[in-house]
């Protein structure tokens, strides 16, 4: 849990360690095309190797390809209403794409002509839990919370990651997920643990090789778990503004829910400050871009990008949006826009290669 005195105390301990000179800073650079995505917002994008993206809007359960040469979002070929009632997690390996599906509680694989080639129910070891990202030999891996217990209380506890072989039939535990940060409410006389919000949590996925990374959101720090089992590598903790949580921020979340559920929305604990990142992504290297917190409505987003040898530089994006996505040469951003979502692409600069900040 990120607490106001604890992060002060860290920024007094590293400024007495003397100033450490960051990397340089890159301005990413806005591509012309747009697509307005017509759903509710993205919550995953998967890139494809012919410059298209697929996106999830979760609450419409819509599955969209968006083509920015055309600047339309149309549904992905092959996925309806009957084949994926439920879609609810989107990832890829490749130009494969995989939905998993709560309401047939099963994953599907979809080639890019809309062929479906694959149809895997979800393990009943793993309490039904989605995959969540493929490597290139086949093993799935999961995001597996714990039991909540009869009292409710089992769900401080971390969640785990889970790998599995490609039958889903043998199953070990790569790495532990920090709790979430949680408060108790009280919901009609009865007192619940809920997250609190905007507190933040750790992200991770995994490279084809099998490599697994986790971004820890309370040390703002970043492992990297090999498939052979061996120790893993690390960032150090990385610099780290502290920015409060302000009314504008919690109004801006509790309107993000449907009118008839903001006054339960309001009652949300929220978190004092913000989280070191919001979101997470990796390269095909295992470069991980930490989409960094801002104050409300902040014109420009920064990137934090790191690899196993430390801070390798910073990125900002002329972008109010959500980062949704990264390629080697690009950057997938999503604006709130009334008819939906506007999905924009920023180009990568290509610095000059720099020394890294440990």
């Amino acid at each position: 849990m990120r607490t106001l005195p604890a992060l002060l105390a860290a920024a007094g301990i590293a400024c007495s360690a003397g100033p450490t000179p960051p990397p340089p800073t890159y301005q990413a650079t806005l591509l012309p095309d747009t697509v307005l995505a017509p759903v509710v917002h993205v919550s995953h994008a998967a890139p494809r190797s012919d410059s298209l993206w697929v996106v999830l809007g979760i609450e419409e359960g819509a599955v969209l390809l968006a083509d920015f040469g055309t600047g339309t979002a149309t549904p992905y070929p092959g996925i309806t209403p009957e084949e994926v009632p439920g879609a609810s997690v989107l990832f890829a390996n490749g130009d494969t794409i995989f939905v998993a599906d709560w309401g047939l509680r099963r994953v599907t694989a979809w080639t890019a002509d809309g062929r479906r080639v694959d149809a895997v129910p979800t393990p009943a070891a793993l309490g039904g839990a989605f995959p969540r990202a493929r490597d290139a030999a086949g093993q799935w891996y999961f995001e597996v919370p714990p039991r909540p217990g009869p009292d409710g209380r089992g769900v401080r506890d971390s969640t785990a990651i889970v790998r599995s072989d490609p039958l889903m039939a043998r199953f070990d535990t790569v790495a532990q997920l920090a709790p979430p940060d949680l408060a108790e409410v009280d919901r009609d006389g009865r007192i619940r643990l809920e997250p609190r919000a905007l507190s933040g949590r750790d992200r991770w996925g995994v490279l084809r090789d099998g490599t697994v990374w986790v971004a820890r959101v309370n040390q703002n720090q970043v492992f990297w778990f090999p498939p052979s089992g061996a120790a893993a590598t690390r960032t150090r903790p990385l610099p780290d503004p502290i920015i409060p949580v302000e009314e504008m921020d919690r109004q801006m979340h509790i309107n993000r829910y449907p009118e008839e559920n903001r006054p339960n929305a309001a009652i949300i604990p929220f978190a004092l400050v913000k989280p070191a990142f919001e979101r997470a992504f990796a390269q095909a290297d295992g470069t991980v871009w930490l989409f960094k917190s801002a104050v409300a409505n902040d014109s420009v987003r920064t990137f934090q990008v790191a690899d196993s040898s430390g801070w390798r530089m910073s990125v900002e994006v002329p972008s109010y949006g959500i980062a949704l996505g990264i390629t080697e040469t690009e950057i997938l951003m999503g604006e709130q826009n009334p008819a939906g979502v506007r999905l924009l692409r920023y180009r990568i600069p290509s610095p000059p290669p720099t020394s890294p900040t440990p």
